[in-house]
């Protein structure tokens, strides 16, 4: 999924995310990408892809009520910045749990891979 689906800046301003959850996932992608990029780490697309899913789907119920709750006071930089960070850490909880040291890699192509 994540190979067909993998999100880079480029191609968000090309093809933008049409609803939140899409919207959640490019957020989480982009993180584990700098993620792994940033720690020397790799991932296969089929690891980080489930860690993505598992990650972002327990994480959103609490970041939507959080950014609601911010909603609800007026704030609404608040709750765009309070939904991405919930996002974001999604990212890299999942790049942690699927990242590898790239030298271990191979000959496979994986994420964060040159």
């Amino acid at each position: 999924m994540l190979a067909k689906n993998h999100y880079t800046k480029a191609d968000q301003r090309k093809n933008p995310p049409s609803n939140l959850g899409e919207t959640a996932v490019a957020i989480a992608a982009e993180a584990a990408r700098i993620y792994l990029d940033r720690h020397n780490l790799a991932a296969t697309p089929e690891a980080l892809s489930a860690t993505l899913r598992s990650w972002v789907k327990s994480n959103l119920a609490e970041a939507l009520r959080d950014a609601k709750d911010a909603l609800d006071a007026n704030m609404l930089q608040a709750a765009e910045i309070t939904f991405k960070a919930s996002m974001v850490q999604a990212g890299i909880e999942a790049a942690k749990e699927a990242g590898f040291p790239r030298e271990k890699l191979g000959n496979l192509n994986g994420i964060g891979c040159p």
